[in-house]
């Protein structure tokens, strides 16, 4: 699978004439972009890698409208329903470190979507792609009124049982026979491994991926009642910076598996988690809480932030930057190792930490976290004990000033 995953990596994604006709035209509209953010996505053009993912924040032609003019690259709508949804109330909560929302897919009819929303939609000088859900049969009715109507592209968001992709299969059938225009799936972490699922996806047609959804679930209670934050409907989906190392994780295993182009979501509330989503191989950024709690003018933030990111990468742009993490990690080849890493053999570089005393500022950290008692203090200073340390990484993880880095074990001279 190692052999197959980097081959198909390097690959381009082939599009019928009529996709890329359609892409053409959306070009048409886009503005142009600065070098540094010129961004690809299936055949759009993006004027920078930012995109709106599905949520609150694109809920319609307003709300994308508003994302459109500070700047976003791109944007997903609300998932739209044969049948509008409605939502629990309340179903957003914002916690220390997380974000909860029990809200469902769009509320607003079909009819109002290919009517008013999806026209205007598409005269934005930006991509807009369509999420539709939830079903086959359901997408199979919407696919082809919902690109008439305006969409540059789809996302299927598909119920699909934890451990069996057949759902999201049908519907990409389904919908794939209908459309010309790409077609990406939106995946869970909420299975047991989602390399297996993009690659049965990819097998079956799909043309990209928005990875990762909301995790489900979480539970946070008032301290002085008791009583769920979320009220009677108690849990809800977790989303905000409590998932972004899992979002990370999932987008770099896509791309070394999988090898189709990803919509990176999950947790990314400044231009420093851009950068990482990018590093991991992401093709562009999706942005939900951060829109939430920041509005449009988050948007103006994030790619500021992004930009500064960027330099201090010593990159010029994010295509160069782009899938820089994967070449440092050595990615188990078969799937065992790849769902437990305890089988996995290291066989990498023994190293032991090393305390740089002209930026140390004598806090401590290092000293109180240790577990294995490898840090002295003596004389006013704080140095490593090379026999007792394990290479563990806490301390350099920990220090405020990065004045900890690392030393090959067989170089240990102090």
């Amino acid at each position: 699978m190692g052999d197959l995953a980097s081959g198909h990596r390097k690959s381009t994604h082939d599009m019928t004439s009529d996709a890329r006709q359609h892409c053409t035209r959306n070009s048409r509209r886009v503005e142009t972009a600065d070098p540094m953010w010129e961004t690809e996505f299936l055949g759009l053009k993006l004027r920078n890698p930012l995109v709106a993912a599905s949520g609150p924040p694109t809920k319609d032609f307003a709300a994308i409208r508003r994302l459109s003019s500070a700047g976003i690259g791109a944007a997903i709508t609300k998932t739209i329903l044969v049948e509008p949804s409605v939502n629990p109330q309340p179903c957003l909560h914002r916690g220390p470190g997380f974000f909860f929302n029990t809200e469902r897919c769009s509320t607003l009819p079909l009819s109002q979507w290919l009517r008013e929303e999806l026209p205007r939609l598409a005269e934005l000088p930006m991509p807009v792609i369509a999420s539709i859900g939830m079903t086959a049969d359901e997408v199979s009715e919407l696919a082809v009124p919902v690109v008439e109507a305006g969409a540059d592209a789809l996302e299927l968001s598909i119920f699909t049982p934890p451990d069996d992709p057949g759902p999201m299969i049908r519907a990409l059938h389904t919908v794939k026979e209908k459309v010309s225009v790409p077609v990406t799936v939106k995946l869970s972490c909420n299975v047991p491994d989602i390399v297996a699922f993009g690659l049965a996806l990819r097998e079956h047609g799909a043309d990209g991926f928005s990875s990762i959804d909301a995790l489900k679930a979480g539970l946070d209670v008032d301290p002085l009642s008791g009583a769920p934050v979320l009220m009677e409907q108690g849990y809800g989906r977790i989303s905000g910076e409590a998932i972004r190392v899992l979002a990370l994780y999932h987008v770099a295993m896509l791309n070394h598996y999988v090898g189709l182009p990803v919509i990176g979501t999950g947790g990314v509330m400044s231009g420093e988690d851009a950068v990482k989503m990018l590093f991991c191989g992401a093709q562009c950024v999706g942005v939900c809480t951060s829109l939430i709690l920041g509005g449009a003018d988050s948007v103006r933030v994030l790619l500021a932030e992004l930009a500064d990111a960027i330099k201090s990468s010593g990159h010029r742009s994010v295509n160069t930057l782009r899938g820089r993490t994967l070449e440092s990690i050595q990615f188990p080849v078969d799937e065992v190792a790849r769902q437990e890493y305890e089988h996995i053999i290291w066989d990498g570089v023994p190293r032991v930490a090393l305390i740089n005393q002209k930026n140390c500022i004598q806090c401590g950290k290092c000293f109180s976290v240790c577990p294995y008692g490898a840090i002295r203090n003596a004389e006013a200073r704080f140095s490593v004990l090379p026999q007792q340390c394990q290479g563990c990484g806490l301390c350099v993880s920990i220090c405020p000033v990065r004045a900890i880095d690392w030393e090959l074990a067989d170089e240990q001279e102090r």
